[in-house]
């Protein structure tokens, strides 16, 4: 005990100077108010019997358990001054309209604050915010935990993926907990110019491994973002408030890197996005066949958005050249294209309704799905796709909300394909998730998927999931 006492006097010195030093020097004239503390030189005091030991005792720690060698130190080796560390009191907060002055006139992921949603962005006020010369930063995120049970066979254990429900396969069930959905975002911005500008990055850690994945990284000033984000072909107000992490079948998740400008036209309410994104292609070859698939050009993408005070309401429209190249040979490309509907409105003040619908051909891939299959013994051509959700989400006080979403996915197949390939999926989920604590959500959730394949086989799952989230303030 004496020599953790001592260790701990030991590093209490070695330590006090240098805390000083980077509380003076790392913010040298902040413009806002903060905490501060002065931080003096110590005052030493070393018992002349220390000074006088021999180096060999002065190499060993001060307090070892000498009653062994005969030796007693003086109980009192160092003397602090009371004065060392003096706080100032009565410093004051940021104020209110601090963080106003960094809002700027962003993109927007959801107005529609009804029931659990994981996909926006937090709110950048209140919290964890952090201010300095012109800037300021927000820390935020969550820690979600799931707990699933399958009473049937599917091989995406932490996430309800209906095309991953195998076909035939011999009963078994499944438990499963992780917490791999537990989220940190980082939503920094400062004033340069009279224009705010605004850097976000989130990540999570369904990477391979339970390692941290970066998820979302964009800046954003005016009418220009650039990184990767959610596609400008979806909409995450449309998105089902599940606590399963994959979501609908129809929805489309995906996030990828882009350039987009977004402005109002005509009307305040009615905004114009236009984008170049990132680009990617599944193709099946024909049997025999090897190659690889290209990408001769980015994502084209555009939507339109209706914004009004209770319902927002989108149109997108996407342009993709996909590129295939068989060993040996030129590429080959064909012009793919897809629309997506959304629609988010509110029936009544704790009631919102949503829906869907998502057709094209050669844009599978937005779903993990073929973008281009065989059409003959060596000839590739593109998919049709249709999908379509419904779904509403309800809050029955402040504490308690609900959620059930229904959705299917169609992918045009054709006779040369693998007869086991996906030809249909279907996706049912239902929740209730409780409030007891500010900040502190307890859920469970219902999962139903079937998958059928092109030769008509199906299979099904069933699950229960039950959620615990605890957000960052």
């Amino acid at each position: 005990m004496q020599s953790i006492s001592g260790l701990f006097l030991v590093l209490i010195f070695i330590l006090a100077p240098t805390s000083g030093w980077a509380q003076d020097n790392l913010y040298p004239d902040p413009p806002l108010p903060a905490a501060r503390v002065r931080i003096s030189e110590p005052q030493v005091t070393v018992d002349p019997f220390i000074a006088e030991r021999e180096e060999t005792d002065l190499d060993r720690p001060l307090f070892l358990d000498d009653e062994e060698r005969g030796l007693t130190l003086p109980s009192r080796v160092t003397h602090f001054s009371s004065s060392t560390v003096q706080p100032l009191l009565d410093f004051p907060m940021p104020e209110n309209g601090d963080a106003a002055r960094f809002v700027g006139p962003f993109s927007s992921d959801s107005k529609l604050k009804i029931g659990l949603n994981l996909y926006s962005a937090p709110e950048f006020e209140g919290g964890l915010i952090l201010f300095g010369p012109n800037v300021a930063m927000k820390l935020g995120g969550f820690v979600k935990a799931d707990f699933i049970y399958d009473f049937n066979p599917i091989d995406s254990t932490d996430s309800f993926i209906t095309t991953d429900i195998p076909v035939g396969a011999p009963p078994r069930t499944n438990s499963r907990f992780h917490a791999r959905q537990s989220r940190l975002t980082f939503d920094t911005r400062w004033l340069s110019q009279e224009h705010v500008v605004k850097i976000y990055v989130s990540g999570d850690f369904f990477g391979e491994g339970d390692q941290f994945r970066l998820r979302r990284a964009y800046g954003e000033v005016d009418s220009l973002l650039v990184g990767q984000t959610w596609t400008t072909f979806t909409d995450v107000a449309a998105a089902p408030a599940t606590l399963d992490f994959e979501g609908s079948v129809s929805n489309v998740n995906r996030r990828q890197a882009q350039a987009r400008w977004t402005n109002t036209i005509f009307h305040d309410d009615l905004s114009l996005a236009l984008a170049v994104e990132d680009t990617r292609f599944i193709i099946d070859t024909p049997f025999g066949i090897t190659g690889d698939a290209r990408s001769p050009s980015p994502d084209f993408v555009s939507h339109l958005r209706l914004e009004r005070k209770r319902g927002r309401f989108q149109v997108a429209g996407l342009y993709r050249i996909a590129g295939f190249q068989p060993t040996g040979e030129a590429v080959i490309t064909k012009s793919a294209w897809g629309l997506n509907f959304t629609g988010v409105y509110l029936l009544s003040d704790c009631t919102k309704a949503y829906s869907q619908i998502l057709f094209g051909k050669g844009i599978g891939s937005y779903r993990d799905l073929p973008d281009a299959a065989p059409v003959a013994s060596d000839r590739i051509g593109l998919l049709p796709l249709f999908g379509w959700m419904v779904g509403v989400t309800h809050d029955w006080n402040e504490s308690l909300s609900s959620n059930f979403t229904y959705a299917e996915n169609i992918l045009g197949t054709t006779a040369f394909q693998d007869p086991t390939d996906v030809e249909k999926t279907t996706y049912l989920a239902a929740n209730l998730i409780y409030s007891p604590l500010e900040r502190v959500r307890v859920g469970i959730e219902y999962l139903y998927g079937i998958r059928e394949n092109i030769n008509g086989a199906t299979g099904a799952a069933h699950r229960i999931q039950a959620s615990f989230i605890f957000d960052l303030p």
